[in-house]
């Protein structure tokens, strides 16, 4: 009876220890499912991005989420799609973290990649992967303007001021340089506006020493279409060019929908003001 269950645990023992551990699951994308990347312009200042999934096999993917992973960014969970990818693309928004910037210069762009899970037919669902090259054009873009902007933003912060004036068809108003940290020259070369208005104002340094520099400003309408005005997904966005010292220019964004004035947000003053001055 003994040397029976002996047998029988020796067999039981040969069976689970000798079987090869089940293999994990392929991270290879399935064949003809490809991604891409893209940015529609009202998602640039919400930090959102498109993956574009195209399958050209005969059998539907179902999706289930999507995430950006890679080092050169913050990472973030998967965002939920729940989709279907048959015969036409179809593009995936998704959150991106915060750019990992360096403080000294711009960092190169690091390997990233898509993640997805994702069922085809009936098959399980798993995890897949599609690695993007170093030189992703749209995530080298998004990685090189964050960062110079952080490395001017550590210097000094750049907005608007909260005083505003109409003037024989122009809004005058001003735009701050507040130093925050170090003693560099800080020069504004540029001062730039967007597709829906022009924003004018004279090239001005802040000297070592120097603390705040309030710089009179201009603002005209670009366009008076009401198709532009329908369409002004990023009006509350504009930018500066500015360099460190002798240092190279380097662009830093600034808003208007983050300024209060005394007639109401900076944005809708703007927008009001634009409005009445193109008769719409």
């Amino acid at each position: 009876m003994k040397r029976a269950a002996a047998l029988l645990v020796l067999a039981v023992c040969l069976l689970s220890c000798g079987s090869p551990p089940p293999a994990a699951p392929s991270t290879t994308p399935p064949q003809g499912l490809t991604v891409s990347l893209a940015q529609g312009r009202s998602d640039m200042p919400k930090h959102i991005l498109s993956v574009v999934v195209a399958n050209s096999a005969s059998t539907p993917v179902w999706v289930s989420d999507v995430r950006l992973s890679g080092p050169s960014f913050k990472q973030v969970g998967f965002e939920r799609m729940d989709t279907f990818v048959k015969n036409v693309p179809v593009a995936m928004r998704i959150p991106y973290g915060e750019a990992a910037c360096d403080q000294e210069a711009v960092p190169p762009l690091r390997p990233s990649a898509v993640v997805a899970h994702v069922r085809v037919g009936d098959e399980a669902p798993r995890e897949v992967r599609w690695p993007l090259p170093d030189t992703e054009p749209l995530l080298g873009k998004l990685l090189r303007e964050e960062c110079e902007a952080f490395l001017i933003k550590q210097v000094v912060d750049i907005g608007f001021g909260t005083a505003w004036t109409e003037k024989e068809k122009v809004l005058h108003g001003s735009v701050i340089v507040a130093r925050r940290s170090g003693d560099h020259t800080v020069t504004i070369k540029e001062l730039l506006g967007n597709v829906h208005y022009r924003l004018a104002g004279d090239p001005v340094t802040l000297k070592p020493g120097e603390t705040r520099l309030e710089i009179p400003v201009r603002i005209t309408p670009d366009r008076c279409d009401p198709h532009a005005f329908a369409e002004a997904k990023i009006a509350m966005l504009f930018s500066a060019r500015v360099s460190l010292g002798e240092g190279e220019p380097r662009f830093v964004g600034f808003r208007s929908d983050t300024v209060q004035t005394p007639g109401g947000r900076l944005d809708e003053v703007i927008l009001t003001y634009a409005r009445k001055t193109c008769g719409l």
